[in-house]
């Protein structure tokens, strides 16, 4: 099975993008299909062995759709075209559409609509009047005008129509084709009925509603994609003027070539310079200069930070002062900020199950209207006379409306993206973003969540042919193949200045444990008490714990070295936070590798009940089937390193990460963001999130099921009908109040 992601355009509305999917899943071929209205994209995973990716298209384009691969994929191409040649349909369109752009249709749409409109009311409320032959060619003219402005619905329209895969558009179509064929018989009849103002008006406004309901589209898919706006498409690459020169001899830098290269082409390794204003386009190391940093499209943390010489930056900064030089530690393709574009792209792709209920009705609302409009129009033609059935039958297809049941979710889903993006919090689908909201327990890992990282607070030496600097380059060496959070105390410890780097053989990682690795010929084992074999435990003396702090050993196979006491301090806000969670019901548990002392001592703090000390991955996997027993929806908060196996078993997790490739997480949400804060944010985001779903479904549903009806003729025993201009009007607004509602979601406030 083979999966791909590729565009689809002229989908109008979830009738559309419901029924290529309903029509794919039919095929043997294809495994799986979610096709992204707003996005205009589908994902498909399909046998390569029963069909190619060109069957796929060309039945894709048989329902009236035009797939096609994104230019920016770079494993994937458009397939061949069978012909060479254009027809002349294909020639036409491609030149109506340069010298007709969207904008000048509609305001020729306005424009003759007027027109038209006031030749037909003229005489009632401006007193004019013209022979009726020449008002008729003159409105006949306007509507072929207006009519020309609007054909995309009927080429889009009846090609869905013909393909049993109905559309708004083919409502529209219907509509309008019956009002203008039956206006023509004004030819033949001067006493005739003109509905030439009804073919007009329903089409511009749909048209004007359609322009809106883009608009508001690209507000949300910009703001969710705020990352995408990436203002430098290219960096200047630093080479040596001499090729001989060796590029770990800096000096050659002041001299250096400068060129512009595409950010896509950066290669691990390459010297870059970084000018103020411009966006740092790999994660990379300063090799010269001191400047400001802006981290916000990462973190969404406001505030600068100072970078100098050392420092790493992460894909997405942005330098505010001075010029930096920058060594790239990544590939773009490979970086930070790729792989939170692909995090961006996949969850505004994915759909939330809350949706699954307008996709099934909007699967059948269609052709449940044409039905409806056809059984009230011939049941009036009988009841009353042909111009009033008509009426009715243009009148319920233009306001039945399918685009408020498909907006409703991904529209909200996409402004609660935006939002979300700018706490620094990343979901990686629709799904988790809904599911939040259940959470009844939390699960948090100490070190690195709820403690803002681990100090070296004093080094014992229980050997006598070492000290306490021989023993910190040892562990550093070692820890320097690490990503464990106690790899960092290390790093930022003062006798890491001085190190005398040196090679790891056979490294290993013991998860929950230590490591092992041999230096010089030497096998050295580090980690807490069990990673120890029995003759070493024993020879831990009883006199050097200190009280809160984790103790990590250091040993050969044969001798205990010494213990590093590190110890942890407890980030900002979180006693707040779990109080502000707790006082919502949720649960709140501890379960940390560190000693209970330690672990103890925290929770005391934080005034957490339940915690778990000395915890292994399958204690902490254990845990959380333990909660679940009970009944709890369980969220799994850890640092996305050692905690993996927990992450998955929770049924939603979020982690923490800085500097480490979040491809390799198995967390739901990612939060690049160190404030503790942004998991209640989150928590509250996805309720109201689902709050604002539900008003819009409700809108949604509500709308269709008062005003088709009166479209029917329901009302018409009180004098009550619906006219099909009126009926446009409100299927546009239908749509708009969906869109209104769901960017209120950009007034949520972060707390």
């Amino acid at each position: 099975m083979k999966e791909v992601r590729f565009c689809i355009d002229n989908m109008t509305c979830q009738a559309c993008s419901s029924g290529i999917e309903r029509s794919l899943k039919r095929k043997p071929y294809c495994e799986n299909i979610e096709v992204s209205l707003i996005n205009k994209r589908a994902k498909l995973t399909y046998d390569e062995q029963k069909a190619s990716i060109d069957d796929i298209f060309a039945f894709i384009e048989k329902m009236g759709y035009k797939p096609y691969f994104d230019t920016d994929s770079q494993s994937l191409k458009s397939p061949t075209p069978k012909t060479s040649h254009k027809s002349f349909l294909a020639s036409f369109n491609e030149l109506d559409e340069k010298l007709l752009p969207p904008t000048l249709r509609l305001i020729l749409s306005i424009i003759f609509t007027l027109f038209v409109l006031t030749l037909s009311w003229g005489e009632m409320f401006f007193h004019i009047s013209l022979p009726h032959t020449l008002s008729y060619y003159l409105q006949l003219f306007g509507a072929l005008v207006v009519m020309h402005m609007g054909r995309a619905f009927y080429f889009r329209g009846y090609k869905s129509l013909f393909a049993l895969n109905p559309n708004m558009d083919t409502l529209i179509a219907v509509g309008t084709t019956s009002a203008f064929l039956y206006s023509l018989k004004g030819i033949f009849d001067t006493h005739g009925h003109f509905y030439f103002d009804s073919v007009c008006v329903i089409i511009t406004l749909v048209s004007i509603g359609k322009t809106i309901e883009n608009l508001c589209k690209k507000d949300a898919k910009d703001s969710a994609s705020l990352l995408l706006e990436i203002n430098q498409k290219s960096m200047i690459k630093l080479s040596p003027q001499d090729s001989q020169n060796s590029l770990e001899d800096l000096s050659w830098l002041d001299s250096a070539m400068q060129t512009q290269i595409i950010a896509q082409d950066v290669k691990q390794g390459d010297y870059l310079k970084v000018l103020p204003g411009e966006m740092v386009m790999v994660d990379s190391l300063i090799i010269q200069g001191r400047s400001s940093i802006e981290q916000s499209a990462i973190s969404g943390e406001a505030l600068p930070i100072l970078k100098q010489a050392g420092d790493t930056l992460l894909s997405g900064s942005i330098n505010l002062e001075s010029p930096l030089v920058i060594k790239a530690q990544k590939n773009a393709k490979e970086s930070t900020l790729a792989e939170i574009l692909t995090l961006v792209q996949n969850a505004q792709d994915s759909k939330a199950p809350i949706s699954t209920l307008a996709d099934k009705i909007a699967g059948i609302f269609v052709p449940l209207v044409i039905g409806l409009a056809l059984c009230a129009g011939i049941y009036w033609w009988i009841a009353q006379d042909f111009v009033f059935a008509l009426d009715i039958f243009i009148a319920t297809l233009v306001i039945s409306c399918p685009c408020a049941l498909g907006l409703a979710t991904p529209m909200a889903i996409l402004y609660a993206q935006a939002k979300s993006n700018k706490m620094g919090l990343f979901f990686k689908d629709a799904k988790s973003l809904e599911m939040l909201r259940k959470v009844t327990h939390i699960v948090f890992d100490k070190t690195g969540t709820l403690s803002d990282g681990l100090e070296i607070s004093s080094i014992v030496c229980l050997d006598d042919s070492t000290n306490p600097q021989k023993l910190f380059e040892v562990a550093y060496n070692l820890e320097s193949s690490s990503t464990h959070i106690i790899a960092h105390a290390f790093k930022n410890h003062p006798f890491a200045k001085d190190i005398d780097a040196k090679p790891v053989e056979e490294f290993q990682n013991i998860v929950g444990y230590g490591i092992h690795g041999v230096i010089d010929g030497t096998k050295y084992i580090m980690g807490n008490a069990e990673i120890l074999p029995p003759l070493l435990q024993s020879q831990i003396p009883t006199n050097t714990d200190e009280t809160g702090k984790m103790n990590i050993y250091i040993a050969t196979e044969s001798t205990l070295l010494g213990i590093f006491h590190l110890v942890d301090y407890i980030k900002p806000n979180v006693a707040t936070t779990l109080q502000t969670l707790q006082s919502q019901g949720i649960g709140i548990s501890i379960i940390s590798g560190d000693n209970a002392t330690n672990t103890q001592k925290i929770a005391r703090k934080l005034n957490i009940d339940h915690f778990i000390a000395n915890a292994k991955p399958q204690d902490k996997m254990q845990a959380l089937e333990d909660l679940k027993k009970q009944g709890h929806y369980v969220l799994m908060v850890g640092d996305g390193i050692n905690d993996a196996p927990a992450l998955a078993k929770a049924d939603i997790s979020m982690a923490f990460v800085t500097n480490n490739d979040i491809a390799h997480h198995s967390a739901d949400i990612i939060i690049y963001n160190n404030d503790i804060k942004v998991i209640y944010n989150a928590y509250r985001l996805s309720q109201a999130t689902i709050k604002n779903i539900k008003g819009n479904l409700f809108w949604a549903f509500g709308y269709n099921i008062v005003f088709i009806p009166i479209a029917m003729g329901a009302l018409n025993t009180w004098g009550i009908k619906l006219e099909p201009m009126f009926c446009a009007l409100a299927m546009s607004f239908s749509s708009i109040s969906v869109l209104l509602n769901a960017s209120r979601l950009k007034k949520f406030k972060i707390l």
